[in-house]
């Protein structure tokens, strides 16, 4: 091949390359993770203050004997004594757990170990949604071989509360972007994206609590009742900007 020959070829070849470059799109790569062009990312956010409606009587009960055959029969008498105490009740719920046994060992002065009795303990709980009512209950299982005592609260719709501070996620990130985008002078085009972050639960009321209010969209004016579980949630949206 002639070195006019060889120039002509390679012409033909990058005429052809170009050609099909031309015919599709370029396909841009952002490594760095940077936002596309031409588009707004919002973050919404929102908190519900969620107060709990029922409460849990976690109730241990326990008999101890150097014979495990004796053990378990005086909690089968508390035990059932117990239950009867509760039964007719329609405040209360009472729940059964399972009956464990174990031994216990004591150490004598030469640092050795023996066993000294067997324990039998079973867990109840009681569920009431009347809060007053739970002294009351404590007092019917105190005479019973109660040794433990905990009492939890909780709100059984919190699954909805969820999806109603999503809702409010959603409508701070939406209000915000509308906001911005007429403050800048451009048209919102569709959603490109949405992301949902985790849902956050706090027990705490202290100053923390009450300041954080004022870190989301979205959020009751009045600081959270005493025992209230706050929620909070967050968006990202990605909109076309027109």
């Amino acid at each position: 091949m002639t070195q006019r020959s060889c120039s002509l070829a390679l012409a033909l070849l990058s005429a052809v390359s170009l050609a099909g470059c031309a015919a599709a799109p370029p396909v841009v790569v952002a490594a760095d993770g940077k936002p596309l062009e031409h588009t707004l990312s919002v973050v919404g956010s929102a908190r519900v203050e969620v107060v709990p409606d029922e409460a849990c009587i976690e109730l241990t009960l326990a008999a101890r004997d150097p014979s495990m055959a004796a053990a378990h029969a005086a909690l089968e008498q508390d035990h059932g004594a117990m239950t009867a105490a509760f039964a007719g009740d329609r405040d209360l719920v009472v729940e059964d757990g399972a009956t464990r046994y174990e031994p216990e060992y004591e150490a004598d002065g030469m640092g050795h170990s023996r066993l000294a009795r067997h324990v039998a303990t079973v867990q109840v709980n009681v569920r009431t949604k009347r809060f007053a009512r739970i002294p009351d209950a404590i007092a019917r299982a105190a005479t019973h071989g109660l040794e433990r005592v905990c009492v939890v609260y909780y709100a059984t719709d919190m699954v909805a509360r969820r999806a109603d501070v999503r809702a409010r996620a959603l409508d701070a990130a939406k209000d915000k972007a509308h906001a911005m985008a007429d403050r800048l002078g451009v048209g919102l085009g569709e959603v490109m994206s949405i992301a949902e972050g985790d849902a956050q639960l706090s027990v705490s009321t202290g100053a923390n609590s009450y300041l954080s209010r004022g870190t989301v969209d979205a959020a009751p004016d009045a600081p959270a009742p005493p025992g209230s579980t706050p929620l909070a949630m967050n968006v990202s949206v990605v909109y076309r900007l027109r």
